[in-house]
């Protein structure tokens, strides 16, 4: 079932463009809901690389771009101990922490690193103010940083969609503000790990769901 779910998954988003841009249909989530439901009949698996293929649980980030409608598994692709690199198959990257993005390749207006001290022990904790430093590269290549603080606050057990089945998660919210940039961060969390999340990657970029498969 996993092959087929990847075989599936990889087949309906294969196309090379920003995170396989437009290619985020409703639809295609809906069919991938109702193969992993148990359907009678399954379509025969496509060609498809064997690294997607035969990637374990663990091994794959579901992604949606949301200012683009765009879609794309990433593979793991780099580790350091809890620090995850994610690439998809058009040389998009992204690397988290725990769960956490902390930086972009590929998009254009990228994510070039972020400082996160104590963000991830506040998630597990339900609550806490952090300090967050950002780094982004502008217009002129020269790399711009915004400080920020941030409010970690419980949001309760929430039912939450995921690929296998929504599943009762407990939600944490951060939001986060500097002069110059607000946002808020979702992170819904499993066994006090990070399942899914909604992360802002830029201003221009904006947010992203990730959900490990």
């Amino acid at each position: 079932m996993r092959l087929f779910f990847i075989s599936f998954l990889f087949a309906a988003l294969t196309a090379c463009g920003p995170l396989n841009e437009g290619r985020g249909s409703p639809e295609i989530f809906k069919q991938l809901q109702s193969q992993l439901g148990g359907a009678d009949e399954a379509p025969t698996a496509p060609a498809i690389p064997p690294e997607v293929a035969n990637a374990g649980p663990g091994e794959v980030l579901l992604v949606t771009l949301r200012a683009r409608n765009a879609v794309a598994p990433l593979l793991k692709s780099a580790q350091n101990g809890s620090k995850i690199t994610w690439t998809s198959p058009c040389q998009v990257s992204m690397t988290f922490d725990n769960g956490i993005l902390i930086s972009t390749r590929g998009l254009g207006d990228d994510l070039m690193g972020s400082d996160i001290p104590g963000l991830f022990d506040a998630i597990q904790n339900g609550a806490g103010t952090i300090q967050r430093r950002l780094s982004f590269l502008d217009s002129l290549d020269q790399i711009i940083t915004h400080d920020l603080t941030c409010q970690i606050a419980p949001a309760g057990v929430e039912q939450t969609p995921l690929l296998s089945g929504p599943q009762d998660l407990e939600k944490v919210v951060e939001s986060c503000q500097s002069p110059r940039l607000v946002f808020e961060n979702s992170y819904w969390l499993r066994d006090g790990q990070i399942v899914k999340s909604l992360q802002v990657i830029s201003a221009s970029q904006g947010y992203i769901t990730a959900e490990q498969l």
